[in-house]
């Protein structure tokens, strides 16, 4: 049997640097791994299918596969996690002193349905008790605009009041009082140059590394996914990525255990590397199904309480049979 041909798309990342070098291969398959803007990527995954393997958000996965408008199928690797505690902001003199003060608020999101914004409503339902239900909130670009329409489809029908901003950003509004929190994957650019707007959290660090002590959950950002037409064709692909996946971490992860001359600019790497480890364990960024059962589980029942999927599904109806 000649070798699968695989484009894989997946984000430039330390743990996927080795297969984006050539490195790490895709054992019996012909694969040409790709990288570039996350959102285009994503975008011609789920409108057009480019791709035989692709990295895709985990939350907007979910709403499309439930509504069998997904030609993929996810693979247990996750090539982007992150806490989220960070990502809350508030502005200035609005009051907000807790999570539980964002109640009848108006707070901005650059999309309702993305992974960032699912994890944070999650967390705040879970910890605070605060349902996306008890704020106002408004979907726009953060920083400038740049979108001339909102695409509504994702978002949850007639339980959340819910209204689309084109024109200005969301920064902007939070300069004129007109929005109280913004939730953002990066921090916005004018943050910390005036005191317009603060996190919700200051201490953030510590706030979601007791998350993690207390839970034990790494949020998912991001999946990797298989074209269904591929997987009928060649089940064997499924081994062969995650063992490559797999190796790519681990070539990233001893990476950062290198003293003597530190491959990343962080001065205090190795310190960094020991604290984290001491934190989360020597596998702080595991694949397989078996050490990220729970957080899946998760994730998929806040997008069912948050009304972005109809039910709330099985793991393993959304992710491929296979190695664990």
């Amino acid at each position: 049997m000649s070798e699968a041909r695989l484009q894989i798309a997946v984000g430039d990342y330390d743990r996927t640097r080795p297969l984006i070098d050539g490195v790490v291969r895709v054992e019996g398959c012909d694969s040409e791994v790709i990288t570039g803007d996350l959102e285009e990527i994503f975008e011609r995954a789920f409108e057009h299918a480019s791709y035989e393997v692709t990295e895709l958000s985990f939350s907007n996965y979910l709403i499309a596969s439930s509504r069998n408008e997904c030609q993929y199928v996810a693979l247990p690797i996750f090539p982007s996690r992150s806490f989220r505690h960070s990502a809350i902001y508030v502005r200035s003199g609005s009051g907000i002193a807790s999570p539980r003060d964002l109640q009848g608020k108006r707070i901005g999101c650059r999309e309702y349905s993305n992974t960032a914004s699912l994890v944070v409503r999650g967390i705040l339902a879970d910890e605070y008790g605060l349902q996306p239900e008890s704020s106002e909130w408004i979907v726009g670009d953060v920083d400038r605009a740049e979108r001339h329409s909102i695409d509504e489809r994702n978002w949850p029908k007639g339980r959340v009041k819910i209204q689309g901003i084109v024109g200005e950003s969301l920064t902007t509004l939070m300069e004129r009082g007109e929005l109280d929190a913004l939730i953002a994957y990066k921090p916005p650019s004018k943050f910390g140059l005036n005191s317009a707007m603060e996190r919700l959290f200051p201490q953030w660090r510590s706030v979601e590394q007791d998350y993690f002590l207390r839970t034990k959950r790494f949020p998912i950002m991001h999946v990797m996914a298989v074209r269904k037409d591929v997987l009928k064709e060649r089940p064997e692909v499924i081994g062969s990525l995650m063992d490559a996946f797999s190796k790519a971490k681990t070539i990233a992860q001893s990476r950062l255990s290198i003293h003597q001359a530190h491959p990343v600019m962080l001065p205090w790497l190795t310190a960094e590397h020991e604290q984290t480890q001491a934190v989360m364990g020597h596998d702080f960024w595991p694949y397989g199904m078996d050490a990220n059962f729970d957080m899946v589980k998760t994730q998929i029942r806040w997008s069912f309480e948050q009304g972005l999927i109809p039910r709330q599904y099985d793991v393993q109806e959304m992710f491929v049979s296979g190695p664990r």
